[in-house]
């Protein structure tokens, strides 16, 4: 793993934890780095994206799609799961609240096939 990239990550994901709005000043770069660290770092990251899209959704169903697309990333990892559970909570109460907009996002089966 890169030193560098993981330096850089680390900085990234804690400005982005003290603002979460700060996420889409940095994506690109961020999620590029993401990529390349993985780890509790990585997801640390995605966790960050997800929060800013709750504080500032781009459309109706961002936040529901980014989300489900992390639970899809780590699905057979039942403690980053657990750490994303409490995320789909607020979610679905933001979403019952009006907070967020309510979306139904429609996604394929995306695990391995024995």
């Amino acid at each position: 793993m890169n030193r560098d990239a993981t330096r850089r990550l680390s900085a990234l994901v804690e400005g982005a934890e003290a603002d979460p709005l700060s996420v889409t000043l940095v994506r690109t770069e961020g999620d590029g780095l993401a990529h390349e660290v993985e780890g509790d770092l990585g997801l640390r990251w995605r966790i960050a994206v997800v929060r800013c899209l709750i504080a500032a959704p781009p459309d109706g169903d961002a936040v529901r799609e980014y989300y489900g697309e992390l639970v899809d990333r780590y699905r057979d990892e039942p403690a980053r799961i657990a750490v994303l559970r409490p995320i789909g909570d607020e979610i679905r109460t933001l979403e019952a609240s009006g907070a967020l907009p309510s979306a139904m996002v429609a996604r394929s089966d995306r695990r391995k096939k024995p």
